[in-house]
């Protein structure tokens, strides 16, 4: 990855030791961490679809690609961004997500014009204003589901703020700052850059997912019975 020409080794810019500065890893992971687990071995408690990865049942992209913050995923990080008199849209190849950002004249009407704290959409609620020639984004009230399976959560308190500036022909620079304190010691940031690609984004048809879905759950009604009979056969200690 190269920002305004130079070499990174990571995205993170604040702090200085380019770590995420979470308060309680394990516990901001948790859900994260199970289902890496449950990916590796094949195995885990899915009593309902609601037990499955926000990926696995086609919800949004990968629980990170869309934001906030906008993280690669393993594959499709292609991106479109629309700019139009008064609303932002990004557009992304991952599951043909759209997060759209009405623009305001300042970042006072912007902030003033946030949903209530209730609502707590799928990817945020983002407002947009313009400093200078940085589009500036703020996003609040992630979806608490969401919230739970990214890798950079954000809680009802916490706020995002994006930042997109052209730096170049070939080059939009995107910085952003996760302001916290639920789920991090401190305000950290970080920045990368967007570089144009050839030809246009195609859909994403995500819907294998819902066969893989009854699968695994009718799979761990299986893997259960299946336990069921062996405890049977054993007797009682």
């Amino acid at each position: 990855m190269r920002v305004r020409g130079e070499a990174r080794s990571s995205f993170i810019t604040r702090p200085a030791d380019g770590k995420m500065p979470f308060r309680d890893r394990a516990k901001s992971l948790r859900l994260m961490i199970r289902d890496g687990q449950e990916y590796r071995s094949g195995k885990g408690a899915y009593t309902n679809p609601e037990d499955l990865p926000i990926r696995e049942r086609c919800l949004i992209a990968q629980s990170d690609a869309g934001g906030p913050v906008m993280l690669n995923a393993i594959y499709n990080n292609n991106y479109s961004f629309l700019v139009t008199p008064g609303y932002f849209v990004i557009y992304l190849e991952m599951n043909h997500d759209v997060r759209i950002a009405p623009i305001f004249a300042s970042a006072a009407k912007a902030r003033a014009s946030h949903a209530p704290v209730t609502i707590r959409p799928w990817l945020g609620d983002t407002v947009a204003w313009w400093e200078g020639d940085t589009l500036v984004t703020e996003t609040r009230n992630v979806n608490p589901t969401q919230e739970g399976r990214t890798l950079t959560p954000v809680s009802s308190k916490g706020t995002v703020t994006e930042r997109f500036t052209r730096i170049g022909k070939d080059e939009l620079l995107y910085q952003f700052t996760v302001d916290d304190l639920v789920h991090y010691t401190q305000a950290w940031s970080g920045e990368y850059s967007f570089k144009p690609t050839k030809g246009q984004i195609y859909e994403y048809a995500c819907h294998e997912g819902n066969y893989a879905m009854e699968g695994i759950l009718r799979g761990a009604r299986l893997a259960e019975g299946a336990s069921a009979k062996t405890a049977n056969r054993a007797g009682p200690p």
